[in-house]
């Protein structure tokens, strides 16, 4: 895992380079090309994983010296790959020295082969080509730039180094309130866009055109076909053969693999899989939070996990003021606004961890994947249920209480006939109304980059494996997999996420949704597979994750430091927020009038982006 960095006729050095040494720490090279009329440079910072020695260097060269690679992430069957390249004389071990003649010998379209996560850029020197490539779930990520210059990064940071100006995206601002995240392409700046999921772009730089060659994840989805032929125990068999194919697969490493746990299913299944195949006792770790109650915090959970599990466990405990202080260093690091409050939990957790180990697996992908969130419930009793929602719909005054904010946000949506509007609806944070008054003359009417993926999924598929399909390609992408992926390795740390097996996932996109849920029981399969694995203790507990108590401090602990933050004369929210509805807001909380924390955690969140831009990221 490593941070890459490139540009055409806009050399750089070591300063912009570094702005994303903390994601290779262990080495770095830059490399001056010129090609016709153009100067090419690519960046590499190494996370040293696979191949410790100079054999793994970066940015690497094919056997032919015609392919020139910046490789970020792993490829966990490039050994399989390997074998198909017997004329090869290989240097080394490495995974980017497989595919860089992988690629060389059957083309790019062959990435499609590739099974683990990556952003990378290959330049092709007879053709004059530049392709940028990112993963079928967008695990890591790969951002550019192409505006008077062509520049490309693992990060936003060095490429507004190196360009040196920007401007807000107005339409990006938008979409952050309304699904608390942007989706691929577009980004919280004008010119910057992100390589979608799946995506091969190539960069012509004799015409200095960019363009889409081909996207993964348009047959990989559009292949996709419910088997209601198979019983339960059929699927049962096979989610435990591919599952543990999976996890043994990502356990190949140079370094120690350690795992994050919490107190609930899929970390706990990763773990217990990853220790046959660990030399030693695993290593674990999970963060705890002051002044949560019971059902938020699972902090013992967790210690009780790890004592059945037989691990080596370390956690951490989190308190209001530390949550305050680490913010915009969380927020630094995430380079995006986003409206989740785990961001901040991942980096304290992925700094603990990076005291012990260099790659942690994590449990990323489950819940969209095995139908693990309410909202795929409801969808699938939409039907029977309709009256009912239509008649809450005439009597909503009576669930105006806070405390049924996620009952207003589920009448919202269902009442949608719209199948894809529906399922757009479902993630609104801010509704329609309520955006109108915010953002005033910023608000736009628009539709989100999420209906290309909607796109590929087959019509007959019925709403909510559409649904499940389109979190794990979108909002699994670019919200939950961007935090998870900067968090880390902000610390040094490569995560790795077992559930999202290129192998793994086409099975279970096979599986029917009854038996994701059945009786009321989400993920229902992947409980029955665990039976053979886990306890029941393990198994069977309430869901938690990583919950922290941000409501209740919003209201009590943090609402005077808020209200400072956000509704001050020194707060650049309200160049674009009103700020008569900030404070109205703010009050709420005060009040206990309002119950969905994510609204305060996005606004926070763009507040200190737009902080940090004015201080050109420098904390």
């Amino acid at each position: 895992m490593c941070g890459i960095l490139g540009a055409v006729n806009n050399k750089f050095g070591d300063e912009a380079l570094d702005l994303i040494k903390h994601r290779g720490p262990d080495d770095s090279k830059i490399v001056n090309l010129e090609i016709g009329d153009n100067s090419i440079t690519f960046g590499h910072r190494r996370l040293s994983i696979q191949d410790l020695t100079d054999a793994g260097q970066q940015p690497m060269y094919d056997a032919s010296k015609r392919f020139l690679i910046i490789f970020n992430g792993e490829i966990y069957n490039h050994l399989e790959l390997r074998e198909e390249l017997s004329e090869v004389e290989f240097n080394g071990h490495s995974d980017t020295e497989t595919i860089v003649n992988y690629i060389a010998k059957f083309g790019i379209e062959s990435i499609d082969k590739f099974n683990g996560i990556f952003g990378l850029a290959l330049l092709d020197i007879e053709q004059q080509i530049i392709y940028l490539a990112r993963d079928r779930f967008g695990v890591k990520p790969l951002y550019f730039m192409q505006d008077n210059t062509f520049v490309f990064s693992s990060e936003i940071k060095p490429i507004l180094k190196i360009v040196d100006s920007y401007q807000i995206n107005l339409e990006g601002l938008n979409s952050y309130f309304t699904l608390r995240y942007n989706p691929s392409s577009s980004t919280m700046y004008h010119t910057i866009s992100k390589v979608k999921p799946g995506e091969v772009l190539s960069y012509n730089l004799e015409k200095e055109s960019l363009s889409m060659l081909f996207n993964i994840n348009k047959k990989f989805i559009g292949n996709i076909r419910i088997d209601k032929s198979k019983s339960e125990a059929y699927w049962i068999d096979r989610l435990s053969e591919k599952f543990e194919e999976a996890v043994a697969r990502q356990m190949l490493s140079d370094v120690e693999v350690g795992s994050f746990l919490s107190g609930g299913l899929d970390s706990a299944l990763i773990t217990s899989i990853a220790s046959k195949y660990s030399n030693g006792k695993i290593k674990t770790f999970c963060i705890g939070f002051q002044g949560a109650t019971a059902e938020e915090d699972e902090i013992l959970e967790a210690r009780r996990s790890a004592e059945l599990l037989g691990t080596d466990h370390y956690d951490v405990i989190v308190n209001p003021k530390e949550y305050m202080k680490n913010m915009e260093k969380a927020l630094y690091i995430n380079e995006e606004p986003n409206g989740t409050d785990s961001t901040l939990a991942q980096y304290q957790i992925s700094e603990l961890a990076s005291k012990h180990v260099k790659v942690m697996l994590a449990g990323q992908g489950a819940d969209e994947i095995f139908m693990g969130y309410a909202r795929y419930g409801a969808e699938t009793k939409r039907e029977k249920y309709l009256p009912l929602i239509k008649v809450a719909n005439l009597v909503k005054p009576l669930f105006s209480h806070p405390k049924f904010h996620k009952l207003q946000r589920g009448l919202y949506a269902l009442g949608e006939k719209d199948e894809y509007r529906r399922l757009e609806k479902i993630y609104t944070v801010f509704t329609e109304d309520e955006r109108k008054k915010l953002l005033k003359n910023i608000y736009r009417v628009q539709e989100s980059e999420l209906r290309d993926t909607y796109d590929f999924i087959p019509k007959e598929i019925d709403s909510s494996d559409k649904m499940s399909i389109l979190d794990t390609y979108t909002w699994l992408s670019d919200e939950l997999l961007m935090y998870g992926d900067k968090t880390t390795m902000a610390t040094s740390v490569e995560m790795r996420v077992p559930f999202l097996d290129n192998e793994f996932v086409e099975t279970v996109h096979k599986i029917p949704t009854h038996f994701k849920i059945k009786n009321g029981r989400h993920k229902y399969i992947l409980r029955k597979m665990a039976e053979n694995i886990l306890p029941n203790e393990i198994i069977y507990r309430p869901k938690k994750g990583f919950s922290m108590p941000s409501l209740k401090w919003f209201q009590e602990d943090l609402n005077d430091d808020i209200m400072e933050l956000l509704n001050s004369d020194d707060s650049l929210i309200t160049e674009f927020i009103d700020r008569g509805e900030i404070e109205k807001l703010i009050l709420k909380y005060r009040d206990k009038r309002e119950n969905d924390e994510r609204k305060i955690v996005l606004l926070m969140s763009i507040e200190y982006q737009l902080r940090l831009l004015n201080k050109r990221f420098k904390l």
